[in-house]
């Protein structure tokens, strides 16, 4: 049998072998404690009772820990009940088992009893993993099978190793272990697959999983080269993704997964919401999609962008000289002795503006008069300048009434511009 531990980095580090007291986790458990002082690690058992055969599932533990006992390898044991946590969370008894396992790995992991937990995954659950996968429309990130890292803790030694030659490993080394007969149970889904439709397709092909093991290495390393190129392809930041909408669909859909991932949508997304996005290709500025948890996708010129929707703000202040905060701006109005040069950023005559002006966000009817003359519909001219439609409402203005005196951060009206007269003149920034 054929196993390497070198590319985990056990030196020094205590590994927390997941032994339920089957022939995989025995044998493993076997292998990793044979090995331990070679590649100067140390172990223990992790065991955990899923609550599921009564006083069957209680004797394996029961047969795990004298196992232990008699070779002085430390025990920590869990007991949990995944029929409760099933009905509880409307889980199929195996998601249920299989998520209150992790959560005991990773309490043992969070504590500090161990550095890693190693599992008995072999080639034989990665042609079950894939087969599912794939039976379940899964993309290319599901025919990579079973990962030999997971989340940087869980290592599985066996991944590349199959159940056959762990079985005659086993025999060799007269390795006890006890047979769980819910392994003969086809009622769960793994197990169907298990007992009724792997050995109809090892009839045909006796290498099967060996070769889906090849083929699902090779799907990590393609799946892992497009996900790089779609992160490459992205800006982001704090509150919104951009997309561009000239990469490829391949990308642009991995790119808005991991868009959504970015903004929290973490698991609550589906198929139907990235291919939404990626229709936003076709659509017209402006056009948008509802994602879950309040992000929305909207079409910008030559991107899509992904953000976190904030309420339109009512908010105005009077107009005054000096630091004023609005909307999360930090906008200065100061006085400057001329000479200036007005292409170094946005200046304005003091004089010009009415008493009555105020500091606010957008209006219906509002009107601006171009830098040189022209006046629009304020609107067309955040239209013309490109501003995107999430940002014109928390865009801080100068205006009175209807009319707009300064788009700050982007334009001054030709109404307040500084010219030969000008006496008082002001500069305005906004970070």
């Amino acid at each position: 049998m054929k196993v390497s531990l070198k590319n985990f980095n056990l030196n020094n580090k205590v590994v927390g072998v997941a032994v339920s007291g089957g022939a995989d986790s025995m044998a493993l458990l076997y292998y990793m404690h044979s090995n331990a002082n070679y590649y100067g690690f140390k172990v223990i058992a992790v065991n955990v009772e899923h609550g599921i055969r009564g006083e069957e599932s209680k004797s394996d533990t029961d047969f795990v820990k004298k196992y232990c006992e008699g070779l002085s390898i430390p025990i920590v044991c869990y007991a949990v009940d995944s029929v409760n946590r099933a009905k509880a969370y409307k889980l199929s008894l195996e998601e249920a088992a299989r998520a209150l396992r992790y959560e005991c790995f990773f309490k043992c992991l969070d504590s500090g009893v161990c550095d890693f937990i190693a599992t008995a995954h072999h080639t034989n659950d990665n042609f079950e993993s894939v087969l599912l996968n794939l039976f379940r429309g899964s993309s290319l990130k599901g025919i990579k099978g079973i990962n030999e890292v997971f989340k940087g803790k869980i290592i599985r030694p066996f991944l590349g190793v199959t159940q056959s030659e762990i079985l005659e490993y086993v025999s060799e080394n007269d390795i006890p272990y006890v047979v769980d007969q819910t392994n003969f149970d086809d009622d769960y889904t793994r197990n169907f697959l298990r007992l009724n439709v792997i050995p109809k397709i090892k009839e045909v092909f006796p290498e099967a999983e060996k070769s889906v093991y090849r083929l699902s290495q090779l799907a990590k390393d393609e799946d892992e080269f497009l996900d790089d190129l779609a992160k490459k392809s992205i800006a982001i930041y704090p509150d919104k993704v951009e997309i561009p909408t000239d990469v490829h669909d391949v990308i642009f859909r991995r790119a808005t997964i991991i868009a959504m991932k970015n903004l929290g949508i973490k698991k609550d997304w589906e198929s139907c919401h990235v291919e939404s996005v990626l229709g936003l290709k076709g659509l017209e500025n402006g056009s948008k999609v509802n994602l879950p948890k309040g992000i929305l996708a909207i079409r910008e010129y030559d991107k899509v962008v992904l953000y976190i929707e904030r309420d339109k703000s009512e908010e105005n202040v009077p107009f005054r000289l000096g630091e004023i905060e609005f909307l999360g701006n930090k906008i200065s109005l100061e006085r400057v002795s001329s000479p200036i040069d007005l292409k170094d950023g946005f200046y304005f005559d003091l004089d010009k503006i009415p008493k009555s002006a105020i500091i606010r966000t957008r209006r219906n009817g509002d009107e601006f008069t171009k830098f040189g003359g022209g006046t629009k519909a304020l609107n067309d001219f955040m239209t013309d300048k490109k501003i995107p439609l999430r940002v014109r409402d928390f865009i801080p203005l100068i205006a009175c009434g209807s009319t707009v005196l300064a788009v700050i951060g982007v334009a001054i009206s030709d109404k307040i511009k500084v010219d030969e007269t000008t006496k008082n003149i002001i500069k305005i920034t906004k970070e």
